[in-house]
């Protein structure tokens, strides 16, 4: 009878471990997206943003696009003009691209020796360009290579395909 409570005890701390394991790695994967959340609503560092938060900058854009997609189709009646696909795409390219490049970049910064599995995207990106990254400052730094990143995207719209996307930098 000893042994088959000792046998139970053991099972029941294999499963207590692995829920303990399970937590921390959702709080691992929620925690970015939490503090990117809260992060967005502070104002950015870059003087190129003009003290502006994340949120302020999405919104004056959604509303810039619009007014640029209005103003074209009023001089363009023959063109099919897509109100807020500009600025969708603008908001997928930083969620899909951007964020993820700016975490590897992080991370890179923080094991050196992932640079070169990035390779010479690496410093055409910007990779390395945060000081004092570490493992308790991971979060902020991802969030200043985002920024960092961001600007250039947003300098590239005066190009493009579509005439009506052509937004200027903020």
């Amino acid at each position: 009878m000893m042994k088959k409570n000792k046998k139970w005890s053991f099972w029941k701390g294999v499963g207590l471990m692995f829920k303990i394991l399970g937590l921390i790695v959702i709080v691992a994967i929620l925690a970015p997206f939490g503090y990117f959340a809260w992060r967005a609503g502070q104002p950015m560092t870059m003087p190129e943003y003009d003290g502006r938060t994340y949120y302020e900058l999405l919104a004056e854009r959604r509303q810039a696009y619009s007014e640029l997609a209005q103003e074209y189709q009023a001089s363009h009646p023959n063109v099919e003009v897509k109100d807020g696909m500009c600025f969708q795409n603008e908001v997928i390219m930083a969620t899909v691209y951007t964020m993820p490049w700016a975490g590897l970049c992080t991370m890179a910064d923080l094991i050196p020796s992932l640079h070169r599995f990035i390779g010479p995207r690496a410093q055409q990106a910007g990779c390395g360009q945060v000081e004092n990254t570490s493992w308790l400052t991971f979060l902020s730094s991802w969030w200043s290579n985002f920024e960092r990143m961001q600007y250039p995207m947003y300098e590239h719209r005066m190009v493009g395909p579509v005439v009506y996307c052509r937004l200027s930098a903020p």
